[in-house]
């Protein structure tokens, strides 16, 4: 039976969304090929290559979201893909530290433009199931999450780290063009609004969730810092090469692939938070065990730890979504992006740092359990914010449409 067009939609977002991750993770298992290749005084001066390609790609989500209520958000996603594999290219080409810098800034910023139009674009094709689909597309997040630091770790223990990021870049291409000739746009809706829509929402809005957005940023300052730290903690701690840890943070990721279809079905349903309270506080207790274990049981626990993590985010990203009409979504998943990951994308950077910090001590395992802890912490934190959400979508009915309870 062939698939309809709003189906092959879907599977090409989770095409794209999959690509959205593969370029911020390519790097991370190849942190210390980057210091020795630039001649760097620490690894923190390499982590904060990913940071600012990830705090560029937050800065712009808010931007981009605005667009996404205003213009074709199919025309968005290819052409954003299409620049952000660009910018990997021209990285496999640099010389120098401060292009590698620019590119991975042009890189965040092309990126920027995939999770507010695609989350708009899915949640309007699939109003039916947004959960559901939501869960869907975030299969593709699971596996860039996976591909991106295996085949970096792979190719880059091969043949350095140029290569997986220039194949990958002609991969992008690919991909950018399939999504432009085969993917269904939606028009936005406009409710019964007949004068001209304002590019701002109202301050009421931003300052709501933007809030909101602070709150739950705890969880991917968290995420990120935990997949930053491993990367540096198996390499320092348990002398593992760059092929293994790109192997066990890939295979980390790889749980979403289950978890995002699974909790996205289970989303649809009144009971979605208290799922997501559960799952968050299970994450960061995982995650605060990894540097406890034993070297056979760290991926045990890293698996646990990205289970629960990537369930959580078809069950919220459908909460915010069912909680405003649509032509304001794309400005909400820009302003949720651009404020909390502009937070969760300085931990790479912190990463280095603490690893830098310790010195000597890097290379025993038990010397990152506070830093572990800590970032444990920060994640099971995040649950704090959806009281909050209930708050927001009491008082702000005015302007919301609000989800059903």
């Amino acid at each position: 039976m062939a698939l309809s067009r709003r189906s092959v939609t879907l599977v090409l977002c989770a095409l794209l969304h999959g690509f959205t991750h593969v370029y911020p993770m390519v790097l991370v298992p190849l942190y210390l090929q980057l210091q020795r290749e630039f001649s760097l005084a620490g690894v923190a001066q390499a982590t904060l290559l990913v940071s600012v390609q990830g705090i560029a790609y937050c800065v712009a989500s808010f931007p981009a979201g605005i667009l996404a209520d205003r213009v074709s958000r199919k025309l968005l996603l290819s052409a954003g893909l299409a620049v952000n594999a660009l910018a990997f290219l021209g990285l496999a080409r640099t010389q120098s530290y401060g292009a590698a810098m620019a590119y991975l800034l042009l890189a965040g910023l092309a990126g920027s433009f995939y999770h507010p139009a695609a989350g708009a674009l899915v949640v309007k094709l699939f109003a039916d199931r947004p959960g559901q689909a939501l869960g869907i597309g975030g299969i593709g997040s699971a596996c860039g999450f996976f591909f991106g630091p295996l085949y970096g770790g792979w190719r880059g223990q091969m043949a350095g780290w140029r290569a997986p990021c220039w194949e990958l870049g002609w991969a992008g291409l690919v991909a950018a063009a399939m999504f432009a000739l085969l993917a269904q746009d939606a028009p936005v809706e406009l409710g019964n609004r007949k004068e001209p829509r304002p590019w701002l929402p109202s301050l009421r809005f931003v300052v709501l969730f933007g809030l909101l957005a602070l709150v739950f940023s705890l969880r991917d300052l968290g995420a990120l810092g935990v997949h930053s730290l491993t990367s540096l903690f198996l390499q320092r701690a348990h002398g593992y090469r760059e092929a293994v840890v790109g192997l066990y943070l890939g295979l980390t990721s790889l749980t979403g692939v289950v978890a995002n279809p699974m909790f996205g079905v289970l989303s649809d349903n009144p009971y979605r938070l208290r799922w997501a309270a559960g799952l968050l506080g299970t994450a960061g207790f995982a995650a605060a065990a990894i540097p406890w274990m034993p070297a056979r049981g760290v991926l045990p626990a890293l698996m646990t730890y990205g289970f629960c993590l990537f369930a959580t985010y078809p069950v919220l990203e459908a909460a915010l979504a069912e909680s405003v009409p649509d032509e304001l979504r794309g400005r909400l998943f820009g302003l949720f992006i651009a404020v909390g990951g502009i937070i969760g994308n300085l931990s790479p950077w912190l990463a280095g740092l603490i690893t830098d910090f310790l010195g000597p001590r890097a290379i025993t395992p038990l010397a990152y359990v506070p830093s572990f802890a800590l970032l444990g912490a920060t994640i099971a934190t995040a649950s704090s914010g959806l009281f909050l959400l209930r708050w927001a979508r009491r008082v702000n009915a005015g302007e919301i449409n609000l989800m059903r309870s």
